[in-house]
């Protein structure tokens, strides 16, 4: 009996200890841009990005589940450059890529397209693409610039590839001479720019179109004395790569 029992207990103990251990990786600091289940023989599969998400350097995949065969991975970015990079064909569960390192500087991810098929005799794998960002420290400080005296109308995002915004003004802000913008959160394509006043015709002051983020027009002089600003229109994109400008108008 006391063989029996000890032959019993053995067998439990080598069966425990060939069932592998679940285990994940340290994903600190990554972010995950999105995850698919391969469904059948083989499957295609898309992950949206954008520009929201921010921009990034390097790229890995993590692969849970069951086994993996890759036939494809590309990446297209914002600006629709297209980057096919060299990993591995074949993935065991719980395998991970190397670093792929994207091409340039910090990039705009626009999407990921991945063409796998499951491996006979497993489950449906699931796949996790995850992006590296670069670290906070190093971004540029802040943009400040010295609006002491000015006064700020009003502020907008640029929402999408081409925005039209008006600020409405009006006479009980009073008469101002002379108006700046200030670009902030992102670069901007600034394709239409006009100011109506209270009397007399529209005024389109000549600007500069295209605008880094963190930068301010020169004083724009407006035409005559000291002037009530009805409302001001723009026209205005955000460029391809950043994420969405934000326009603030000051006068004096």
């Amino acid at each position: 009996m006391k063989l029996i029992i000890l032959s019993v207990a053995l067998a439990t103990l080598v069966v425990g200890a060939g069932v592998a251990r679940a285990e994940r990786w340290d994903s600190k600091g990554w972010v995950k841009l999105g995850e698919r289940e391969v469904n059948g023989r083989v499957d295609h599969d898309r992950i949206e990005v954008g520009r929201y998400d921010g921009k990034f350097s390097k790229l890995t995949l993590y692969v849970e589940n069951s086994e993996l065969e890759l036939l494809e991975f590309e990446i297209t970015f914002g600006n629709n450059e297209r980057f096919q990079p060299k990993i591995a064909h074949f993935f065991k569960e719980g395998q991970r890529t190397r670093v792929i390192d994207l091409p340039g500087d910090d990039r705009v991810i626009k999407s990921i397209n991945l063409k796998y098929r499951n491996l006979p005799g497993g489950g449906r794998a699931r796949v996790e693409v995850w992006g590296w960002k670069a670290e906070p420290a190093g971004r540029p400080a802040a943009f400040t610039w010295d609006s002491k005296g000015w006064v700020m109308l009003g502020e907008r995002e640029v929402n999408g590839r081409v925005d039209h915004d008006r600020i409405e003004v009006g006479r009980h802000e009073g008469r101002f001479s002379k108006l700046t913008l200030v670009v902030l959160d992102s670069d901007l394509d600034l394709i239409d720019f006009e100011i109506k006043f209270a009397k007399g015709p529209p005024f389109q002051p000549k600007v500069t179109h295209f605008f880094k983020e963190g930068q301010r027009t020169r004083v724009i002089d407006f035409p005559g004395d000291e002037r009530v600003i009805k409302f001001i229109d723009f026209k205005y994109r955000n460029l391809p790569g950043g994420g969405r400008a934000k326009v603030q108008v000051w006068a004096q």
